[in-house]
């Protein structure tokens, strides 16, 4: 089971913790702009609606930027959490 929190949230920038649970699927909602800072490593599949995926892994403390979009991520590794800076 995913489970999502709002952190912090202004009319800029909201923040969002996310934790995906080990063998989970998780579809957000379409995303704005953002950058990911991962919590926990983590080893995912991230598909979008157009059929194309990536297979990939993360370090704890690595900093990720994303444009709009949106995805499917399915989690092949343990559960992981990470911070999400969402431009508004």
């Amino acid at each position: 089971m995913s489970d999502q929190s709002v952190e912090f949230e202004n009319e800029r920038v909201r923040v969002l913790r996310v934790r995906v649970d080990a063998g989970d699927s998780h579809r957000p909602p379409s995303r704005n702009d953002r950058v990911l800072v991962w919590l926990t490593g983590a080893e995912h599949v991230r598909r979008e609606p157009n059929s194309k995926s990536e297979s990939l892994q993360r370090r704890p403390g690595e900093v990720v930027w994303r444009s709009a979009s949106e995805h499917q991520i399915d989690n092949h590794g343990d559960a992981h959490e990470v911070l999400i800076i969402e431009l508004k």
